[in-house]
């Protein structure tokens, strides 16, 4: 019997379409009228180039909202990538053949797609990427996006605004779950609640947020809700509570409509 699919792809609106990767994370195919725009690439176990290519034969640009492993060791099926250079170490790291070996395990065998090499994944050599800093557009023909700069989660992290859609892409800054700080690459939380005040700043130009995980669409009102318990937390009027998790421990807070896991010594 042949094994599920590794990818689920669903229209999200007109010209964008969300490809869901194992269930755990999701991609995004944005269409211009010249150009198309690929956030993230995923595990990179399925074949997303395949996916794009069925989708759309308009020449392809990518962009990694960061540098983790569930959004960037698929980088290799494709020519190259843009990432923020305050991620580009992490990227890096994903494609050691140990890390990547030990990032396989994490997948039943069952699970993997009929054909795929668990040997040519594990030793694929680090793609081309294109590393940047500051302003970024990209202009997809009647459609453009921006990048925002927003560290925290990661140092290179960042989301995308589309104009035409008034959607923030928003990887993994925004989530319906929690926003991880807990990580050994996140930056401290201070630095996370100034890139949550620039998001703030724009939710009246935005319609819905789009994120790589857990629910999607969300609405903008959690960039408040965020930008207010973050505040909390430092002002000291609000304490996570303990959790851990396979990813590590901190203490989580829950807001309305939004969460984040975060370390007590990593506030400033």
């Amino acid at each position: 019997m042949a094994n599920p699919p590794w990818l689920n792809v669903s229209l999200l609106s007109e010209s964008v379409w969300r490809i869901e990767d194992a269930g755990m994370v999701s991609e995004y195919l944005i269409l211009g009228g010249n150009r198309a725009l690929l956030v993230d690439c995923g595990w990179g176990i399925g074949d997303l180039a395949k996916a794009v290519a069925g989708l759309t034969s308009l020449p392809l640009t990518i962009i990694n909202t960061h540098g983790h492993p569930d959004h960037t060791c698929g980088n290799y099926r494709f020519q190259s990538a843009y990432i923020h250079e305050g991620d580009v170490p992490v990227l890096k790291r994903n494609y050691d053949p140990e890390v990547r070996a030990n990032i396989l395990r994490r997948f039943p065998k069952h699970t993997l797609p009929d054909g795929f090499s668990e040997h040519a994944w594990v030793s694929t050599p680090l793609p081309h990427y294109v590393p940047f800093k500051g302003p970024l557009s990209f202009d997809l023909g009647g459609r453009s996006l921006d990048v925002i700069e927003t560290p925290g989660h990661t140092p290179g992290s960042l989301c995308l605004y589309d104009h035409k859609e008034r959607t923030l892409f928003s990887g993994d800054n925004i989530i319906s779950g929690e926003t991880l700080l807990n990580l050994p690459d996140s930056l401290p939380l201070a630095t996370y609640l100034k890139s949550v005040d620039k998001l703030a700043a724009m939710a009246d130009k935005i319609e819905k947020i789009v994120p790589a995980h857990d629910q999607v669409p969300l609405m903008p009102d959690v960039l408040k809700e965020m930008q207010a318990g973050v505040r909390k937390i430092l002002d000291g009027k609000i304490r996570g509570t303990p959790m851990t998790t396979r990813l590590g421990s901190g203490l989580a807070c829950r807001f309305d409509g939004c969460g984040i896991l975060y370390k007590e010594e990593r506030l400033r």
